[in-house]
């Protein structure tokens, strides 16, 4: 499976943050601190490489008050804390046209999560509630 592309305003962003954390940290320290190589540091500084959101997770764990500026938000480290894992359940089969009908305005749920200004792009999140028959 080949992996997305990465992002250039996160590249260079993070390239940022790190290239001010290199003037008061060794190399060796900053990539301690997030559990990369040194190398790797070296590829987010010259914004060769977009960080994964747990390596972002990971150096606002290390360092208070390090954020990042990414498309006009200040992201912070209560916008990566981990979720908590999900309990297996029991799973339930319904049929279909039954949970169609029993659908109403209070089991369907839509939000707008962003929306591009500069184009005519939305993406909505659905959730749907079924009750037990």
């Amino acid at each position: 499976m080949p992996k997305p592309p990465s992002d250039p305003d996160l590249k260079a962003e993070f390239a940022a943050r790190i290239r001010e954390k290199l003037n008061e940290l060794s190399a060796s320290a900053v990539a301690a601190a997030r559990g990369v190589k040194r190398q790797m540091v070296y590829r987010y500084r010259d914004g060769r490489n977009a960080p994964s959101a747990e390596v972002i997770r990971r150096a606002m764990e290390a360092w208070s008050g390090f954020t990042v500026n990414y498309r006009g938000k200040v992201l912070r480290l209560q916008d990566f804390e981990r979720k908590p894992m999900l309990t297996a359940r029991q799973a339930v089969q319904y049929e279909l046209w039954d949970v169609i009908k029993k659908l109403d305005s209070q089991s369907v749920e839509i939000e707008i999560l962003d929306k591009e200004p500069s184009s005519s792009s939305v993406q909505l999140g659905v959730r749907i509630y079924f009750r037990r028959p």
